[in-house]
């Protein structure tokens, strides 16, 4: 591995950068309709950050992540099953958490996927108040 290659450079304020992306199908867990770049990528340990593109009237079912999944709308609207989210909100998932979400107009999401082993059957039923997103909007400035 070569650590003194130059980091990637992406200017998220400019559309122009993201239309030069390699972008690929994004179809797991039932997802249609949108597309990933992934900025980095370990399969060992299941972490990924990318960038989505979601096109209008994409969307996902639901589904579980075993590690934290956090998310920041750079442009457009997406909806999950506890709110929708707009440009600059940024949406923090715990551990074992499950969402459906959808994209009535289309957005593009900045994703970051972090890994937790899951249970040997694979299903998380202890799901509870406390495993619900985090809203970065509503913490109070003492936070």
């Amino acid at each position: 591995m070569n650590l003194n290659q130059p980091p990637l450079v992406v200017n998220l304020g400019s559309a122009a950068d993201t239309d030069l992306l390699e972008w690929t199908t994004h179809s797991s867990l039932g997802r249609h309709g949108a597309r990933i770049f992934s900025l980095f990528k370990c399969e060992s340990s299941g972490q990924h950050v990318a960038l989505v593109s979601c096109a209008p009237g994409a969307s996902a079912t639901t589904h579980v992540h075993p590690g934290h999944e956090c998310f920041l709308v750079l442009s457009g609207r997406f909806e999950d099953d506890h709110g929708s989210y707009g440009p600059g909100d940024l949406v923090v998932y715990r551990p074992g958490s499950r969402h459906a979400w959808r994209s009535p107009e289309g957005a593009l999401i900045y994703v970051v996927w972090g890994a937790l082993p899951m249970p040997t059957d694979g299903v998380r039923d202890d799901v509870d108040e406390a495993e619900l997103p985090i809203y970065l909007r509503d913490i109070p400035p003492s936070f």
